[in-house]
């Protein structure tokens, strides 16, 4: 993959450490396609579920990170404008449910940077539009998903607790407004070619909002994360290495004040699950001491809502 377009500003670690959420991982069904002369060790729902497990954070219930770094287009009537950088970063920790699914308890913060500096931005001019909105800080959680072989959950009221939590001054009516939620999760298919596992994973998400004034908002992502499957199938292994490509579509966000106009934007980007924050890239690590010293400070207390 060519990072030449991604900001010299952000320091990066190629698929060195991210267990993201956003983001953003999900459960649904898919046996494992294995390639010739491969051995083919996820068969079934129970295995699958349990390999992310291990790749998205842990079986033992030690706390994992992980990044993402993705770049974000503007499509309008068939132009394509580039609009930010989007640095993620997740605490999680997970437990095991006892019937083939477990829960991810993860809290996500995300920086939007600028594509030519790699600066944080306070205010980016829309395309379309040419006005100049405020960029808002993104953090949610602590919060639970569980992970399953399927999962499809509708009429899943939002609000102040809702789709994201408050974060400083910025309300969760930035980022989507309230109302109800319907989301489809899946897992699946694996591909196994020699000790590479690839095992994709889906979200699709809108918003149909309480006030009819109101904009729906959407979300879809695509991850596919990349594994080793001695890890992987290893009993005594609970925490396995993970690389991410991720992509994913959106409509615009009520703070980017679009109003009528036709379009959406999409991402793509890549990302790691790190065993340490230590691990995390240099420029998350740096924003966050700034914006949310309470992740640092106290991950575990902020995983539990002490913070």
């Amino acid at each position: 993959m060519d990072n030449s377009e991604f900001p010299k500003a952000v320091s990066r670690r190629l698929f060195g450490g991210l267990s993201l959420a956003s983001a953003s991982i999900a459960g649904g069904a898919g046996q494992a396609l294995a390639r010739p002369h491969t051995v083919d060790a996820l068969n079934g729902d129970v295995e699958l579920v349990r390999a992310v497990r291990k790749m998205r954070s842990s079986t033992d219930g030690r706390l994992r990170s992980g990044w993402l770094e993705a770049k974000r287009f503007s499509y309008i009537d068939g132009e394509i404008t580039p609009l930010l950088i989007l640095l993620a970063g997740t605490i999680s920790t997970s437990r095991d449910n006892g019937d083939g699914t477990f829960d991810i308890n993860v809290v996500e913060t995300t920086y939007y940077l600028d594509v030519e500096t790699g600066e944080l931005l306070d205010t980016l001019a829309m395309p379309g539009t040419g006005k100049v909105v405020k960029v808002p800080l993104y953090r949610s959680g602590p919060a639970a998903v569980t992970v399953s072989a399927k999962s499809d959950i509708s009429e899943l009221a939002t609000g102040k607790e809702g789709v994201v939590s408050e974060d400083g001054n910025e309300a969760p009516s930035a980022f989507a407004p309230k109302g109800d939620v319907k989301l489809e999760r899946s897992v699946g298919p694996a591909v196994i070619d020699g000790n590479t596992v690839w095992i994709q994973t889906e979200e699709y998400g809108r918003v149909f909002p309480t006030d009819p004034k109101d904009a729906r908002v959407f979300y879809k992502e695509s991850a596919i994360w990349q594994g080793e499957l001695d890890e992987l199938v290893d009993p005594t292994v609970h925490a396995a290495s993970a690389k991410l490509s991720y992509s994913a579509a959106s409509s615009w966000r009520p703070w980017m004040e679009m109003g009528d106009i036709q379009g959406h934007t999409m991402s793509s980007g890549i990302g790691a699950t790190c065993n340490s924050l230590a691990e995390m890239p240099e420029e998350w690590l740096r924003l966050t001491a700034i914006h949310h010293p309470d992740i640092l400070e106290n991950p575990e207390g902020v995983l539990r809502g002490e913070t």
